[in-house]
């Protein structure tokens, strides 16, 4: 507005219009909008209460800790008091500033003629006064203050935590999440205008309000991470690992096997001294691998110990096992259980406890071969159904020793036909229509992974609810362009019918059954 002394008619005429846009501005708030900045200034009084408590809780516990340990506890407890101080010394600044808004000279006379019977704000729509407080160049500019002294807390709040090195994750955490802070917005506007200027007084006191939960909030924040620098230079355990501990690791046909199953924990930082039947090991992550070739059969003993600095000096906790070692006889297993398929490369391991897999020689009786990959890898191939064995030959001590192990030759099963991922049954019209052609698969329940079969051709035939079939001719997994245009048409109660499915796969050309699907 203007002041007094002589004012031009340019300026009579930018003051009038001023009046009438803060006019407009006025009556473009409507009732609804300012009721819910009521409405969340109210719940932000409530969430303020209740940090408000839980930051009296953590204190609690700070002063009972200072009661039961009063030397490791009393650097971070003063610095908690000093955060309790800087946050409520500042709320109760920015309350001060609410009620200058909302009562023009902060000197609150009848309470009536600040809030309404409902609660809500008296002159809740006002946009003048606080702007005049705030950031007029002809008032107070209490809207720089308030952003220096937000700044201020902040800067203060995070200074608590600098003293301890433990806590520097924390306070680098803290200080990139905390909403306490007031930087100008990109453009020429400032963080003072863009909260006070043109906004309802309710807008502004629900601001102010919310500045103040954020104090309270990096407050909580501050406390929750001294409280946890009591207890950073303590023994902690930052893993937990479930460990199965067999009585004996070997036992004899018939003995009764007994194990424990416990719940362990460990700290993968800490550098322990481990001693394993006299020697001394290195841990890595909290573990150390203990390796041991024997050289004979035979039972044999581990005992050692662990030691572990504790707050209260170095403790040993002992520990001792034991293994057993012997020889083993031939191991002949299939990986794919004891089927071997025509056509298909069927994997073989064949393996015997203590002896190089290189020095196994091992053949397949009956219709087939059985090539050897190293490393007690083998591929066995066969060729008709029927019984065939694996024949492993093994020389020890200059004496040859002979294992078989029988397996069944069967055919690969019948593929099924596939439109895409959808096989016979009824599908939504989306499902069908998102399907780019024919595919002949053996199913998730077929032992093999990767079996493929190669479309040749087939008969499409659509069926629909009303009308006439139409049928076109298929070359390959695609469908063709006609089939496509077909399938993108589909309704509710169509059919598809693929039939006279040819194809071909490992084991030579074969017919697939008919694929019938109903459109949903």
């Amino acid at each position: 507005m203007a002041g007094g002394g002589k004012v031009s008619p340019r300026q009579k005429m930018i003051n009038m219009m001023y009046l009438v846009l803060t006019a407009m501005l006025a009556l473009n708030v409507s009732a609804e909008i300012l009721k819910a900045f009521y409405l969340v200034e109210q719940s932000m009084v409530k969430a303020g209460a209740n940090i408000d408590s839980k930051n009296d809780d953590i204190l609690r516990v700070f002063a009972k800790q200072y009661g039961n340990q009063p030397e490791k506890t009393k650097p971070f407890y003063d610095k908690a008091k000093e955060a309790d101080k800087i946050t409520k010394d500042f709320v109760q600044y920015v309350e001060d500033l609410k009620q200058q808004v909302v009562t023009k000279d902060g000197k609150i006379t009848n309470q009536e003629e600040i809030r309404a019977e409902d609660g809500q704000l008296v002159s809740r729509d006002d946009i003048e006064t606080h702007a005049l407080l705030m950031i007029s160049p002809k008032g107070p500019q209490k809207g720089p203050e308030l952003k220096a002294k937000v700044n201020e807390a902040r800067t203060s709040l995070l200074a608590l935590l600098k003293p301890f090195k433990a806590l520097d994750t924390e306070a680098k955490r803290i200080d990139e999440q905390t909403d306490l802070r007031a930087e100008d917005p990109e453009g020429p506007i400032t963080w003072e205008s863009e909260l006070f200027e043109h906004s309802p007084q309710a807008a502004v006191v629900t601001l102010l309000t919310k500045i103040q939960n954020d104090a309270k909030n990096t407050e909580a924040e501050i406390l929750t991470a001294l409280l946890t620098g009591i207890t950073a230079d303590e023994i902690s355990f930052d893993m937990l690992v479930a460990k199965f501990i067999p009585d004996k690791s070997a036992v004899s046909l018939g003995e009764k096997f007994t194990a424990d199953v416990i719940l362990t924990a460990y700290d993968s930082k800490q550098q322990n001294k481990v001693v394993i039947n006299g020697t001394e090991y290195q841990m890595e992550n909290g573990v150390v691998k203990y390796e041991t070739v024997p050289n004979s059969a035979g039972d044999f003993k581990i005992e050692g110990f662990i030691e572990v600095n504790g707050k209260d000096g170095a403790k040993k906790y002992d520990f001792n096992t034991g293994y057993s070692v012997f020889k083993g006889e031939a191991s002949i297993s299939a990986d794919k259980m004891n089927v071997l398929y025509i056509g298909l490369d069927n994997p073989i391991t064949i393996a015997i406890p203590g002896k190089n897999p290189n020095d196994v020689k091992a053949s397949l009786s009956g219709a087939g071969s059985l090539a050897n990959r190293g490393g007690g890898k083998y591929i066995a191939k066969v060729s008709k159904r029927g019984d065939v064995k694996i024949v492993v030959t093994v020389t020890e001590d200059g004496k040859s020793k002979t294992y078989q192990a029988p397996f069944r030759v069967r055919s690969i099963p019948k593929p099924e036909a596939r439109l895409g991922t959808l096989e016979s049954g009824t599908h939504s019209s989306g499902a069908v229509k998102a399907q780019p052609g024919v595919y002949g698969t053996l199913g998730e329940g077929f032992a093999y992974e990767g079996v493929k079969y190669r479309i040749n051709s087939y008969l499409f035939v659509y069926s629909p609810r009303r009308g006439d079939a139409v049928i076109v001719q298929g070359q390959g997994t695609a469908l063709p362009p006609q089939a496509k245009s077909i399938v993108s048409r589909a309704r509710s109660g169509d059919r598809i019918i693929i039939d006279n499915i040819q194809a071909s796969g490992p084991d030579g050309k074969r017919n697939l059954s008919p694929l019938v699907i109903t459109v949903r």
